[in-house]
C-alpha cells in the first residue's frame, strides 16, 4: 500500500470514526433528556436528537459500506499477480496434480 492510499485510508477511517462518536453522542443525550426534561418539550427534543442519530447512522452505513469497498478494490490491485501467472497453474496452491 503507497503513502498515498495510506492517507486516503487514515482520512475516511477518522471520518468513520468521528460520524460514530457523534451518533453515540447524541443517543446519550437523548437518554438524558428523558430523564432531565419528562415534560413534553423534553420528549420533543428526544425525539429530535435521536432523528439527527439515525440519520447520520444511515449516512455512516453508506460511508462504511463505501469505504470498504474501496478497500477492497484497492487490495486486488495491491495483490494482482504479475502477467503471465493467473495463479491457476498444477501446484500453484500446493495441491496434488495426481
Amino acid at each position: 500500500m503507497d503513502e498515498a492510499v495510506k492517507s486516503d485510508l487514515k482520512f475516511r477511517f477518522i471520518k468513520l470514526i468521528v460520524l460514530l462518536n457523534a451518533i453515540l453522542i447524541l443517543i446519550a443525550v437523548a437518554v438524558l433528556l428523558s430523564f432531565w426534561m419528562p415534560t413534553p418539550t423534553g420528549r420533543v427534543a428526544m425525539v429530535v436528537f435521536l432523528a439527527a442519530a439515525a440519520g447520520l447512522f444511515l449516512y455512516f452505513m453508506r460511508l462504511y459500506r463505501r469505504t470498504k469497498q474501496w478497500l477492497d478494490a484497492e487490495h486486488r490491485k495491491g495483490t494482482a499477480e504479475p502477467h503471465g501467472n493467473d495463479g491457476n497453474a498444477a501446484g500453484a496452491g500446493g495441491e496434488r496434480t495426481d
